[in-house]
Formats: structure tokens, sequence, C-alpha cells
């Protein structure tokens, strides 16, 4: 298992309800290929640096979860038609917690090296 970050950039018109819907699909997406959401930031609305799909601004938020790199595909698959989302990035990451994500267990039960 590895610990990843990913920024994703929601369009502006997008309500809190839709953000939150879409933080919760996200969410699942990860669970559900058997990674943990370790944590969600709401940064907010921000004014982006270049227009994007003829937007100047954007709903950031961050998520750093712990997902096994062989379903990392099923995460980015997500965005690929998704209209709400402007753009995402995704980077490997250290993390910074108590939570020690060598330790975490596979999907048969043992635990991964």
């Amino acid at each position: 298992m590895r610990a990843y970050e990913s920024l994703i950039i929601f369009d502006s018109s997008c309500s809190n309800e839709n953000i939150e819907e879409e933080i919760n699909k996200i969410t699942d997406v990860i669970t559900g290929e058997k990674g943990k959401v370790v944590e969600v930031n709401r940064w907010g609305r921000k004014k982006l640096a270049y227009e994007v799909k003829k937007k100047n601004n954007g709903i950031f938020v961050v998520f750093q979860f712990i997902l096994s790199p062989e379903k990392i595909k099923a995460f980015k698959d997500y965005f690929k038609f998704n209209n709400l989302v402007l753009r995402n990035n995704l980077v490997k990451i250290e993390l910074e917690s108590d939570i020690l994500y060598d330790e975490f267990e596979d999907e048969t039960g043992g635990k991964e090296k």
C-alpha cells in the first residue's frame, strides 16, 4: 500500500451539496478498492491562476489516502468523464501521521510488506 495525495478542482458553479456528494463518491471509489481515506481538506472556492475549461474560479478539495498501486487506475478512471471536475492531480506522498500504511491488511487478510 502507498500513500497518495490528490488535489481536485471542481467547477465553481457546483453547490455545497454537489461537492459533498462528489467527496462521498470519491471516498467510495477508494474504499471500494480496499483503500483508506486518511484526510479530506476542503480549501473552498479559489481563483485559478489561468482559465480552465472557460472557468476562472474553482472549488479545491485535497484527499490524502492509502491505496495499492495496482488499484490506482480505478481512482483515475473516475475523473475521465466527470464534468464537475476541472482538474485533478495525483502524487505519491509520505504520511506524517501515526497511521503506518505498511501495516494495512491486503485483500487476503494477510499483512502487506
